[in-house]
């Protein structure tokens, strides 16, 4: 069924939205210089672009190669959860496909051209080669641990935390156990991943990364994280909370029951998952309050991932007990059922409606008039969807829009007239009869109240908030169109069936001059 969802969601996703426009641009720069140069505006480190210039190079970046990359990662995935199971040798992982491989966060985004999905597939190997060294430490599966673990760190930031949760979990069976060399191993794999971190640090720390911070709470946090669970619908959530819930509270009293005798692996293992499952959530916390970014449902997926394997795990060394056996089947059965019609609408979603809109703007916009793409960040799929002789510009105008250039918007934000150029391009066409086509449409503030002004940052009540400026500068082009022009109306873009709502993007004309 995993598979088969894989399938139908590739088949339905359609165009690229501009993260994944951003990766592939990002991914095919003139040079691998270029690249080192430009990562961090895509928050995924050197490798991961690296992979997608040479898969690209290999199968071309059309639509279709892409859409195969993304069938790839999830496939990847769903294989990880297999040779977890493998590893520890208890059977099907029943309980981590039903949770992981039907959930349609990462059916949605885990198969997109960014590094969820594969960074998602790579933590899920790292929790399995640590596993596997806690059954024996020869030098094979120390050497897969350690390579596995900092390559899931170099596709993923994100998984940069959960090693750390990781590793924390296996010193402490080894404390527990008295075991000073697998200690050593682990905390030596744990330095490696961050020694390999250490050439990011100063290209992370800039002084445009301010304008994307936002105050992250316990509150937003638990709720998109309980949509990444149960997304469309957060009350499948409790799937995952009855899940976690019982095999923990079960875990936690067979460990006690079996304080005495610690047979091995079964003590340890339960133990390293038991800890894993605890604090996997406590470090991705802390590394979100300080990543301080928007957080959204995709974030949460090498997380949930985690999770997932980590309480397979638990079922599959708990399934001497005929009733966990049975509730692990039963278990699987009823997801079987419901979460593919849960995440159905979502899967059959299109990822974007950019292209329709570039092909309608192809064949009704004339050369002479103008397009202005608002926000910018849909410039960059826009500039891969069209291909004509009308001008285009973004609001504000940036003038690079191969990645989410937010230095560039910083700059912007520190312009005492950032959009004039742009107004100016209205008034000019306008004027001259012609018409304007605004992708994204417009945003019309109240007709008793002027459009929203903000001084320069930080001295705004909205400090570096990028959305604020961003919203206050369509409100502008709003009013100058309706104080100016003499006609507007939306233009149908004929039925394309559901659209992912972070770029499902209207289009609006314009003409006349007043």
């Amino acid at each position: 069924m995993a598979l088969f969802l894989l399938v139908i969601r590739a088949t339905h996703a359609g165009a690229l939205w501009r993260d994944e426009c951003a990766m592939v641009n990002l991914a095919r720069m003139p040079s691998v210089a270029d690249i080192g140069r430009n990562f961090q505006h895509e928050a995924f480190p050197v490798p991961f672009p690296i992979l997608i210039r040479a898969y690209t190079n290999v199968f071309g970046d059309s639509d279709i190669a892409l859409r195969c990359f993304g069938i790839g990662a999830g496939i990847a995935l769903l294989g990880a959860l297999w040779f977890s199971a493998y590893t520890t040798g208890r059977g099907p992982p029943l309980i981590s496909l039903a949770l992981l491989g039907l959930n349609t966060t990462f059916l949605f985004w885990g198969t997109t051209v960014r590094g969820y999905g594969l960074g998602s597939a790579l933590i899920i190997l790292a929790f399995s080669s640590a596993a596997s060294v806690m059954i024996k430490a020869s030098p094979a599966r120390i050497i897969l641990a350690a390579v596995v673990s900092v390559a899931a760190v170099q596709c993923l930031v994100h998984n940069l935390a959960l090693i750390f949760a990781l590793a924390a979990s296996a010193a402490i069976v080894c404390l527990v156990r008295h075991d000073p060399r697998r200690l050593i191993i682990f905390l030596s794999i744990l330095g490696l991943c961050m020694l390999s971190f250490v050439p990011y640090l100063n290209a992370y720390s800039n002084s445009w990364s301010q304008v994307v911070e936002f105050p992250v709470r316990s509150r937003l946090l638990w709720n998109q994280f309980n949509f990444a669970l149960g997304n469309p619908k957060p009350a499948v959530a409790w799937f995952w909370h009855s899940a976690f819930i019982v095999l923990l509270a079960t875990s936690v009293w067979k460990l006690y029951r079996l304080r005495f005798s610690r047979p091995v692996p079964e003590w340890n293992l339960l133990l390293f998952a038991s800890l894993a499952a605890i604090a996997a959530p406590i470090a991705y916390y802390e590394f979100l309050q300080t990543l301080s970014y928007l957080t959204r449902s995709w974030y949460f997926l090498a997380l949930v991932s985690m999770l997932a394997v980590a309480l397979d795990c638990l079922a599959q060394f708990l399934s001497s007990a005929i009733s966990i056996r049975f509730g692990r089947l039963i278990f699987a059965a009823i997801a079987l059922i419901i979460l593919p019609i849960n995440g159905w609408p979502k899967i059959i979603e299109r990822q974007t409606n950019i292209d329709i809109v570039a092909d309608k703007v192809t064949k009704l916009a004339k050369p002479v008039d103008l397009i202005v793409v608002a926000p910018w960040q849909y410039g960059i799929s826009f500039q891969r969807y069209y291909h004509s002789n009308t001008p285009w510009i973004t609001l504000p105008a940036i003038p690079d829009l191969r990645v989410h250039r937010y230095d560039l918007f910083r700059e912007k934000m520190l312009s005492p007239r950032p959009i004039d150029d742009v107004l100016e391009r209205v008034r000019q066409t306008l004027a001259a009869g012609n018409r304007v086509w605004v992708v994204g449409g417009i945003k019309l503030p109240p007709e008793s109240r002027a459009p929203s002004s903000l001084p320069l940052p930080p001295n705004s009540s909205a400090g570096w908030d990028n959305v604020a400026y961003s919203d206050s500068w369509m409100q502008q082009l709003g009013a100058f169109v309706r104080a100016h022009s003499e006609h507007g109306q939306t233009v149908p873009l004929g039925s394309s069936g559901p659209i992912n709502n972070f770029e499902d993007v209207p289009l609006v004309v314009v003409n006349g001059w007043q």
